[in-house]
């Protein structure tokens, strides 16, 4: 969901569908601004077998890539953004056209939090990744309050809520679980013991070479180290984890706003979350399509969802006073 460094992929970006043919000029292409270039590249054969098209991927962290549509708004160059977080088009709304996808009646409605965007795939942003060789089985924390354990000081991996989006998720849940006062109490302690790595993607992977013992990152991306063989071990902390979906949205006056819908058509398809789900590990949007092997149930999750409301409200507050504590 977070990269620091702009990247450029072109190519024949698949996905797959059960889409019909559309006449499409032959050489054309979508474009689209991803925070998960991955699970796009993976959807690419079909779509370009279905449609014709190409897709030409800009990668980047959702922060970043709104702040270039916004830039691009005179003469917008992408079709589509994929695969960010939703506070991220929600701060933004004008930049975006609403679209309901064919298949918007198979979409969980738990999942459907905002009008601005569309669902990607549901991310468990709030997860810990432990490292069970640095960690005794018994000395695992199963809550969020126990990361304040001067123990674990630097310790602790957490990608930064001003450079990770998934990290700002974090941050909010824990101001939500705890109510404001004693969430920034808490933050407060647990920043003492973090070492910020600046990308999630960085989080994940320390914690499964072993420089961290604890990783605070997204569900799919331990669970990817672990199928890898890496000896993590994934925490839900009892006080509470987010259960929602990242976000995906037409850009408003794209180049190719029939090819935008699309590739936002397949991806919401059965085919597309298939590939999201047996690839990445990500769990699904639709109830028609299988959970990840392995995974828990959602009833077994302590779900503690934040409204949206709260936290849209809250998230330019709650940077501004996370950088001011990070940088004093």
């Amino acid at each position: 969901m977070d990269r620091r460094t702009l990247l450029t992929l072109t190519g024949a970006a698949s996905l797959a569908a059960a889409l019909p043919r559309r006449a499409f000029a032959q050489g054309s292409q979508v474009v689209a601004y991803t925070a998960f270039a991955e699970s796009v590249t993976a959807m690419t054969p079909v779509f370009k077998a279905q449609t014709g098209q190409e897709i030409q991927l800009v990668a980047a962290g959702s922060g970043e890539l709104v702040r270039r549509i916004q830039a691009e708004r005179a003469r917008p160059l992408a079709d589509g953004l994929i695969s960010v977080g939703g506070e991220s088009i929600d701060s933004a709304p004008a930049l975006f056209t609403k679209y309901t996808p064919k298949d918007d009646a198979a979409i969980l409605p738990v999942l459907k939090v905002s009008p601005n965007w569309i669902p990607f795939s549901v991310t468990l942003a709030t997860v810990l990744a432990v490292n069970t060789k640095l960690v005794p089985e018994g000395q695992i924390p199963t809550t969020w309050a126990e990361l304040a354990d001067p123990k674990w000081k630097g310790k602790i991996a957490y990608a930064g809520a001003d450079k990770s989006g998934s990290a700002l998720i974090q941050l909010l849940q824990i101001l939500h679980n705890f109510g404001e006062a004693k969430g920034w109490a808490l933050f407060e302690k647990m920043v003492e013991n973090f070492v910020i790595t600046g990308s999630s993607g960085a989080v994940s992977r320390g914690a499964a070479q072993g420089e961290y013992a604890i990783g605070i990152t997204l569900e799919d991306n331990a669970q990817r180290f672990i199928d890898g063989g890496s000896p993590l071990k994934i925490v839900y902390p009892k006080e509470g984890i987010s259960f929602a979906a990242d976000a995906m949205a037409l850009v408003a006056n794209g180049p190719n706003p029939a090819g935008g819908k699309a590739l936002l058509d397949f991806i919401v398809s059965t085919e597309g979350q298939k590939i999201i789900v047996e690839k990445f590990g990500r769990r699904p949007i639709r109830a028609d399509v299988a959970q990840p092997k392995g995974a828990l149930a959602v009833s077994d999750l302590p779900v503690n969802n934040a409204p949206v409301e709260w936290t849209n409200a809250k998230t330019k507050e709650v940077l501004a006073r996370y950088l001011k504590l990070v940088r004093r």
